[in-house]
């Protein structure tokens, strides 16, 4: 096969089912293409192809059960007709790959014209499966057994575990089920930050120890809004109102759209945690491991974030020692 050389500066990018970001109803799944010319000659005039057909993957049964969620990378070659010629998954959860994998087979583009003349082309396909988290109320264990789904052999046990027991932080929902591979959603991280807010505040305070004196903490709260009633779509009824009502009211952190909006049940990217998190609490606060990928679009799941919140306390309970 001939040499493919791409050109970064010229992408197409084709999004499908964008009401995955919005109010979410149903297990879904939102796909991102960018599509690339490639050619043995820089093109002086580039068309690039479109997707003229782009079959969702079927939601996995086992995911949808296990609330398995994530973003499935794959990159394919495209030739001068338009039909995929070759395909690789870059990454993705285990349960997800096939369905991906599968749906990329019946994919067509129209042709990359450069110069009057079809050529090749390659694409980045980003599948983000989303399962419908519909959380009636928070379960908070004692001990880490209790979460029924949870085991020794799993990536994000040990982080889990110091969650549970030393900051009583770790929380799962109403069926006693931690769901480590589902995607974290904003009402979940907006417990998580209150609750290190409040463990922060509370430590600060028997250190005598002022919060913003120190640097502890920021206020993000861009709208300036003053009262939960002014977050149009948040519903006393939802498990994470309490922790929305004390960011905004104790801390004066509100994590709203630009309309006034919590979307508590959108699912959160790597990306955007981290924009958060910095904001509120500083660079510093970032966990080494941790750092904005690329692909600012990858979905990070619970289990990913209990080992983010794990390590970012380390360094924000260190700064409230006496």
């Amino acid at each position: 096969m001939s040499k493919i050389y791409i050109f970064p500066t010229l992408f197409l990018i084709v999004n499908l089912f964008c009401g995955v970001v919005a109010a979410q109803k149903k297990d879904a799944v939102a796909i991102v293409s960018k599509v690339s010319a490639a050619a043995g000659n820089e093109c002086k005039d580039v068309k690039l192809g479109r997707a003229a057909k782009f079959p969702k993957p079927v939601y996995p049964a086992e995911a949808k059960a296990a609330r398995v969620g994530g973003t499935v990378l794959i990159a394919v070659k495209i030739d001068d007709k338009g039909k995929v010629s070759e395909a690789e998954t870059i990454s993705g959860h285990r349960l997800l790959r096939n369905a991906a994998t599968d749906a990329v087979g019946k994919i067509k583009f129209t042709p990359t014209i450069c110069d009057g003349a079809a050529i090749a082309s390659s694409a980045v396909l980003t599948y983000h499966f989303v399962p419908f988290v519909a959380a009636e109320s928070y379960f908070t264990p004692a001990k880490i057994e209790e979460f029924a789904d949870l085991k020794t052999d799993s990536p994000y046990y040990e982080a889990v575990l110091n969650l549970v027991q030393n900051y009583n932080f770790a929380f799962g929902y109403a069926d006693k089920k931690f769901y480590a591979d589902a995607p974290l959603v904003r009402g979940d991280f907006a417990r998580y930050l209150r609750l290190t807010l409040d463990l922060l505040s509370t430590q600060a305070a028997a250190n005598n120890k002022i919060p913003r004196e120190i640097n502890l903490f920021y206020p993000h709260n861009s709208q300036k809004l003053i009262s939960v009633s002014s977050i149009k779509d948040l519903k006393p009824a939802a498990p994470y109102y309490e922790s929305v009502k004390i960011l905004l009211l104790k801390y004066d952190i509100a994590l709203t759209d630009d309309n006034s909006n919590f979307q508590g049940s959108r699912y959160l990217t790597n990306n955007e945690v981290i924009d958060w998190w910095s904001k509120i609490f500083g660079e510093e606060a970032i966990p080494v491991n941790f750092g904005k990928t690329a692909d600012g679009d990858r979905i990070i799941s619970r289990g990913e974030f209990a080992l983010f919140l794990q390590e970012s306390l380390q360094v924000l309970t260190y700064k409230v020692l006496p």
